[in-house]
């Protein structure tokens, strides 16, 4: 599949824009393709950092969209190499991340008169794998879930103008019908866990509106539980935390 994203980039009541968060979910939508957009000129020089933990390009790695068991997914190991990478940066020069060389990153703009950019990150094979929105102006809406937390680390280099830390977070919340798993970045509070509580929101607050992150999920994205958990162990997994652990504001 050669491209799986939904569309980010979603009219609302509030001023601006807001991406598909909570109600937009992590499938594929129709019509909502990025050849109809406008595309700008990115920055994407290649820069070595061996300090992250992407593996090697070599490695097999399979689509985020696919919905397979962890156990036809390569597990990642220690003994790659770390390969050099590239360092893409919002054109507003704010937002940089980094991401394996064999990657590519291209940019969509919003319809006429809106604000912000989305950036997509595909794989090799030409797999749409996270969505990055820089320059959001709405928030978030949704209600209350059950939320199992498979992973979360804090995200300095993308400290709030109000010095709240944005985390980085994977979870899975159950909507009575059915398990809906999120991958990004977000407020600590989305990756509270238990009953009862708000569903994901995957816009953190920064200087110049707001980010969105999202790996882009197919519908379902895993079988069950324990197909997400074995999925954590791949190279893919720990290329795409990596990608988003490395996102800093300047």
């Amino acid at each position: 599949m050669n491209s799986n994203r939904a569309g980010i980039f979603t009219a609302v009541s509030m001023a601006g824009f807001a991406v598909g968060l909570v109600l937009a979910g992590c499938g594929p939508q129709p019509g909502t393709g990025p050849a109809a957009a406008s595309n700008v000129t990115v920055n994407d020089t290649a820069e070595p950092t061996p300090a992250l933990a992407f593996l090697s390009a070599a490695a097999p790695a399979a689509s985020a969209a696919s919905a397979v068991s962890g156990s036809e997914l390569p597990a990642s190991s220690a003994k790659h190499a770390a390969p050099a990478l590239k360092t893409f940066t919002f054109p507003d020069g704010h937002i940089s991340f980094t991401y394996p060389e064999a990657w590519t990153v291209r940019t969509v703009l919003p319809p006429a008169g809106l604000p912000g950019v989305e950036a997509i990150v595909t794989d090799s094979g030409g797999n749409d794998l996270l969505s990055l929105g820089n320059g959001l102006t709405a928030g978030c809406a949704g209600g209350p879930v059950s939320r199992r937390v498979f992973d979360q680390v804090a995200v300095p280099g993308m400290a709030a103008p109000d010095d709240a830390e944005p985390v980085f977070g994977f979870v899975v919340e159950s909507y009575g019908d059915g398990d809906a798993y999120f991958m990004g970045l977000s407020d600590p509070r989305s990756l509270a866990q238990g009953e009862g509580v708000s569903s994901w929101c995957n816009l953190v607050s920064t200087a110049n509106g707001g980010l969105s992150t999202r790996v882009l999920f197919n519908d379902p994205a895993f079988p069950n539980r324990g197909a997400a958990r074995a999925w954590m162990a791949t190279d893919q997994y720990v290329q795409l935390k990596a990608l988003l652990m490395s996102l800093a504001y300047v």
